[in-house]
């Protein structure tokens, strides 16, 4: 287990949307979770199709959530693009 810092964190209109849809969640809450948050608690996986990502595992409307975060090149450096978040059922 490793600490991941989050300083940027891209979200595509696309996945914005089903995790407004999915889960009622905003952007802003999102972000809030994990931006420039520290001491996450993240997990490395090397997923076939996708490559190298962290699972980042925090708490939303006192609700686990995993997100998914890819590394993204960026010149503030700790940027990522947010694959999608998964709920603990």
């Amino acid at each position: 287990m490793a600490d991941v810092w989050v300083a940027v964190l891209m979200i595509s209109e696309r996945v914005a949307q089903k995790i407004i849809q999915r889960h009622g969640i905003e952007v802003a809450e999102l972000r809030d979770a994990v931006v420039c948050v520290e001491g996450l608690p993240g997990r490395w996986d090397d997923d076939p199709e996708r490559g190298r990502r962290a699972l980042l595992d925090v708490v939303i409307r006192n609700r686990t959530a995993t997100f998914v975060l890819y590394p993204l090149e960026h010149p503030m450096g700790d940027a990522w693009n947010l694959g999608s978040v998964y709920f603990a059922a």
